[in-house]
Order: structure tokens, then C-alpha cells, then sequence
């Protein structure tokens, strides 16, 4: 993925502006009274209220958003009474096999994707969004869940996860809550296989880490409150959460460590059974769009949660300070040791979230 410039901002607006007039001469209304049911994260573009906005002004349709707390919950939600009920969703790449072994999302037909043909290679041609040749989940945006420090705390900035394991931060630590994240940050601090670390090194590590964690959070919302009220120092965050906390004035350094950063992808998946296919449709194409990012990346409503598109389209239509917001450059010119998160078996996944449960409850 290219990095936005200046330059290209006029020419990505004028794109983007036509399309929405065109979408609302043509289409707008076309959905009206109708209401699509979204399952994502709190404060991460569903619930934006501009782009919504904008979205009923195109459709005429309402969007209800309901709210998960962990990938896992998001499954919980659907084999639990969400398949048809619940129109689309977002799961992380690592869960959309999982999701779809399941039979709780429905294959995509890409050709039905106005953005497909431009989003990024690395994510609309991975193996994970797949099942028996089909495609179940449209990628959106991506980004690290890389290491963070409070700069009048901890000095000089460290440049390894190291940090998060000395036993002189005890009680400093914040953790992001997922399993994969958790097993795969400490391969990269044992310098093992991110994909396929030796398990029992991990465990080991990941109860010493423990002793640290003041808390493990699986929010935004989490980290903000104890970051801010200085209950944390330190610990690994979202990037584009690290953007809006130094953007709203938060001291705060964000470092892609010399022993390498976990990068994920989440994806937008159409539920079995829904009861709005089409306005489903809309939505994805709504939520990849060049002018909704846009929108929500340089008019995010309170809170929220930013990431770098996936649509290359999308992030050439950016202002550079807006990339610059979201860490793109660092991200997308790191070359240290990367651990995607995707890939990973369903089989490797259970293993992985038994052990994290595991190590929390010890």
C-alpha cells in the first residue's frame, strides 16, 4: 500500500463527492424504513454518527448497532440467537474461518464489492478470508497491536518488548485481551516462530508477564481510563487508538520494537440467514468506500478508534496529516519482524485460547 500525500487529497475528494451524489440520485431512499443490525466494536467507524448520517442520506436505512467485547463473544453473540437477526459483522481475519466452519457467515459474491479490485493484494487474496474457494469476509482496515509507553515514565523509549517483562514495571502493564495477539507477542519476545512458537516457552513467558499486568484490557474505553487517570505506564495498543490519544494531546510513545509488531486486519462478513442481503451489500460497499473514510478518518466523532484502510483508494484520498494521525508511514515502511494475524488454524486458534485462558486464570 502506497502512502497518502497531499497532493492526491483534491483528486480522492472529487472522486469520492460525485459518488455520493450519484449514489443518491440513483439509489438514495432505496432502502428506506428498513434497518441493517451491525455487530463490531464500540467507537470503530459502525457507530460514528456523521458517516451514519451519510449513510442514511444515500440508503434512506437505519443502521442498529450492537456491541461485542472479544472476538469470541462475537461467535458467542451469533450461535446464540444472532444468525439471522444480525446483518453483518466484523471479525478479525484470524476468525472469519472459524466463523464460517460454523455456518454463521454466508459466502460474498466480490462481484457485488464496488472496492474488491482495490483493496490490498496481501488481504483480499489471503487464504483466511476463504473456506472450500469461497470468500466470506470483505477486508476494511488494518493496522499493530504494537507497544506503548508513557514518555515522562519510562526513559529513555525502550526498543524491545522486553519492557513489558521487567519485573521493575510491576503493576504498570496494560494487555490487550486476545489470545492470538497474546501468544504471538511473546513468540516475538522469545524470538520464536510467531506462527508456530514452541508453546511451552510461550505459557512460561506469558505467566511471567502476568505478574506485571495491572489490567488486561479489551477496549479502548479500558486503556484510555487507566492511561489517562496514570493507573498504566505502558503495554501494547492499537495503532490508530495511539494516533487519536497523541493527536487529542496525550503524551504517549508508540514504538514498532526492534524484535518486531504484531499486524491484524479486520473484515467486514455478511451473517447466514440475513434478513437485508442487499442493504448488507450497501453497507460493505458504504464502509470501503474512499468517501466514507474520508469522513470518519478526518471528522471522527468522539472516541473513536481509527485504522488505515485496506482499499488503496481509500488511503490516497487522505490528507497527509491524517496519515500521519494514523501512523501509516511507520507502519507500512517497517521492516523489522512482522506476525501477521492471519493464518492461523482453527485448530491453533482453540490451543491458543485455551492457553490464554489458562494463564489469565493461574
Amino acid at each position: 500500500m502506497s502512502i497518502s500525500r497531499r497532493a492526491v487529497l483534491a483528486a480522492g475528494a472529487s472522486l469520492a463527492l460525485p459518488a455520493v451524489a450519484r449514489a443518491q440520485s440513483s439509489g438514495a431512499q432505496a432502502f428506506k424504513g428498513q434497518t441493517i443490525t451491525v455487530a463490531s466494536w464500540q467507537n470503530y467507524g459502525a457507530d460514528d454518527a456523521a458517516t451514519l448520517k451519510m449513510f442514511k442520506d444515500m440508503t434512506g436505512a437505519t443502521v442498529k448497532n450492537v456491541y461485542f467485547t472479544s472476538e469470541d463473544d462475537l461467535l458467542v453473540m451469533l450461535r446464540e440467537g444472532g444468525v439471522g437477526k444480525i446483518d453483518v459483522v466484523l471479525p478479525n481475519l484470524e476468525y472469519v474461518q472459524p466463523g464460517a466452519q460454523q455456518s454463521l457467515f454466508q459466502p460474498i459474491d466480490t462481484s457485488k464489492v464496488t472496492a474488491w479490485n482495490t483493496l490490498e493484494p496481501r488481504f483480499s487474496g489471503d487464504p483466511s478470508i476463504r473456506l472450500n474457494g469461497d470468500v466470506y469476509a470483505v477486508p476494511w482496515v488494518q493496522g499493530a497491536t504494537s507497544l506503548a509507553v508513557n514518555p515522562a515514565a519510562v526513559h529513555p523509549a525502550p526498543t524491545r518488548w522486553s519492557v513489558l517483562w521487567d519485573p521493575a514495571n510491576k503493576g504498570r502493564v496494560a494487555f490487550f485481551d486476545d489470545p492470538t495477539t497474546a501468544v504471538m507477542t511473546a513468540a516475538l519476545y522469545l524470538g520464536e516462530n510467531p506462527q508456530k512458537p514452541d508453546l511451552a516457552k510461550v505459557r512460561a513467558s506469558l505467566l511471567d508477564l502476568k505478574k506485571n499486568v495491572k489490567l488486561f484490557w479489551s477496549s479502548g474505553d479500558d486503556w484510555n481510563k487507566a492511561y489517562t487517570t496514570g493507573e498504566i505506564t505502558m503495554g501494547n495498543l492499537w495503532s490508530g487508538l495511539a494516533g487519536t490519544l497523541k493527536t487529542n494531546g496525550h503524551a504517549l510513545d508508540y514504538i514498532l520494537p526492534d524484535d518486531g509488531t504484531v499486524l491484524w486486519g479486520d473484515t467486514w462478513a455478511i451473517v447466514k440467514n440475513t434478513p437485508h442481503l442487499d442493504l448488507a451489500y450497501a453497507w460493505i460497499n458504504f464502509l470501503t468506500s474512499p468517501q466514507y473514510f474520508v469522513q470518519w478518518i478526518t471528522k471522527p466523532g468522539p472516541n473513536q478508534e481509527l485504522a488505515v484502510p485496506v482499499n488503496t483508494a481509500a488511503v490516497k484520498a487522505l490528507p497527509q496529516s491524517a496519515s500521519d494521525k494514523l501512523m501509516a508511514g511507520p507502519l507500512l515502511t517497517f521492516k523489522g519482524p512482522v506476525a501477521l494475524q492471519t493464518g492461523i488454524s482453527p485448530a491453533a486458534l482453540k490451543t491458543w485460547t485455551q492457553l490464554w485462558e489458562d494463564v489469565k486464570a493461574s
